[in-house]
């Protein structure tokens, strides 16, 4: 494993280091106002297209919530390690139905042991490459919904507990889902109260179960599948694609993921500069980076 230290220098990591609290209280302010402007632009206009619009981008805001409680399973969204996992629990994870603490412990697992029998993602990556029907038939489950069923019924399933009295039962149901109760109480009670009670099953659960599920699919292809393996530059992947696929795909420069596993105390609007000093370093030829995602896909299709 490299060691962030022999890539940069005291100085350098510092700069990498550096957490700034106003973007963390920026960037989750602007997050909550696109997912109610969403809602509101498709009350002003409710139409087929418009609600395609509207559920493409509350899907891709609840894309982002999750991506940004994973820097605050890293302790990156504030300096105060209570604080900032308050606010990735309650702003963050909780709202899509996750839980910062466990996949805390969960997910430096995967970076301890990334790209072995080891690693708890490794199941994600083993599936490819895959044929080009298979794929599809991914990509169709994750936009009807039938994978976002199954995986919210696996939560809500596991949170029932296992071998408990039936009032141990609903205490573990309750003590594992409050967190998420009690955001999605607040959602559909702004909602009540605005007189679109019915979006919440149709604008925050319908994006949940559907796009949410494919950027979250595109987002672990990319990171991990198909890549050369062997060192820490080559068992994941930085993918360079323009922002208007950033904004769906890759949000909080996600897409920086070598440099995210290199330098994991590195906040997310840092990683362009992690990258850019591998850059200078001239360690980018060594790294898999793809530039766009037509250039993963054809690795990880097989060929007819």
């Amino acid at each position: 494993m490299i060691n962030s230290g022999d890539l940069l220098s005291q100085e350098e990591a510092a700069v990498l280091r550096k957490q700034k609290s106003w973007v963390s209280v920026l960037i989750i302010l602007s997050i909550w106002l696109q997912i109610t402007l969403a809602f509101v632009l498709f009350t002003l206009y409710p139409n087929f297209i418009v609600f395609i619009i509207s559920a493409a981008i509350i899907g891709a805001k609840q894309f982002q919530l999750s991506v940004l409680m994973h820097d605050g399973a890293h302790g990156l969204i504030f300096k105060n390690r209570k604080f900032n996992d308050f606010v990735s629990q309650w702003f963050c994870a909780y709202p899509v139905m996750t839980d910062t603490i466990p996949y805390r412990k969960y997910h430096s697992l995967h970076h301890k042991y990334t790209e072995t029998d080891r690693d708890p993602d490794i199941g994600l990556t083993q599936a490819f490459p895959t044929s080009r029907f298979s794929l599809i038939r991914k990509v169709f489950r994750d936009l009807t919904g039938i994978a976002g069923i199954r995986r919210y019924t696996a939560s809500v399933i596991s949170s029932w507990g296992k071998e408990l009295s039936f009032f141990g039962h609903i205490q573990n149901f309750f003590l594992k889902l409050r967190g998420f109760l009690i955001t999605n109480l607040i959602i559909f009670g702004a909602l009540y109260a605005s007189g679109n009670s019915w979006l919440y099953l149709a604008l925050w659960w319908i994006p949940m179960l559907t796009f949410f599920s494919l950027f979250y699919r595109i987002r672990s292809i990319t990171e991990h599948s198909g890549v050369a393996g062997g060192d820490d530059y080559t068992n994941t992947r930085t993918t360079l694609v323009p922002w208007y696929l950033k904004y769906f795909f890759a949000p909080l420069n996600v897409n920086y993921h070598i440099e995210h596993h290199l330098f994991t105390f590195c906040p997310w609007y840092n990683l362009p500069k992690a990258h850019q000093m591998l850059k200078e370093k001239g360690h980018l030829p060594k790294m898999e980076i793809a530039f766009g995602y037509k250039q993963i896909f054809k690795k990880i299709i097989l060929s007819p």
